[in-house]
């Protein structure tokens, strides 16, 4: 059940971001695993999708303290309710100590899990079609939930 939940908060937080990402110019998530394939062989590996997670840590964790928190939020998303509760559900789902702050370690165990579940076959690395899939379990649950 954690899994799930885990899952689906990723989902929520994919599919909002995605229109954020749109707005700003940023990549949707096909493009991130292409920018994630530095080999170009049409897979990411863990490794691959660590480094990927890795920048981006680095580019979230905007003050440079070592922890995704409040502090590192852009304005506009400080001033957006609906998207600060979706970061902070997020935060929860990967804060597993419960400080309010997102350290190194515990943004790399999420990722983990995420390649985990993403990788369907489990033979280490992350193809188009799971990749696909994911996004698409990912978006089924956000509509679910967010049905009446």
């Amino acid at each position: 059940m954690r899994h799930l939940i885990c899952l689906f908060v990723l989902g929520t937080l994919a599919v909002t971001a995605t229109g954020a990402r749109a707005q700003m110019g940023r990549p949707d998530p096909a493009q991130r695993f292409a920018e994630a394939d530095t080999n170009h062989d049409g897979q990411v590996s863990l490794a691959e999708f660590q480094a990927a997670r890795a920048a981006r840590f680095a580019k979230a964790d905007r003050n440079g303290d070592g922890v995704l928190s409040d502090d590192d939020l852009p304005r506009f998303a400080r001033n957006n309710p609906a998207m600060l509760a979706k970061i902070h559900a997020l935060q929860q789902a990967a804060d597993t100590d419960g400080d309010g702050r997102v350290t190194r370690e515990e943004f790399d165990a999420a990722g983990n899990h995420l390649f985990a579940l993403a990788d369907a076959n489990h033979d280490g690395v992350v193809d188009a079609s799971e990749m696909k899939q994911i996004a698409q379990r990912m978006q089924s649950l956000a509509a679910q939930r967010s049905a009446p």
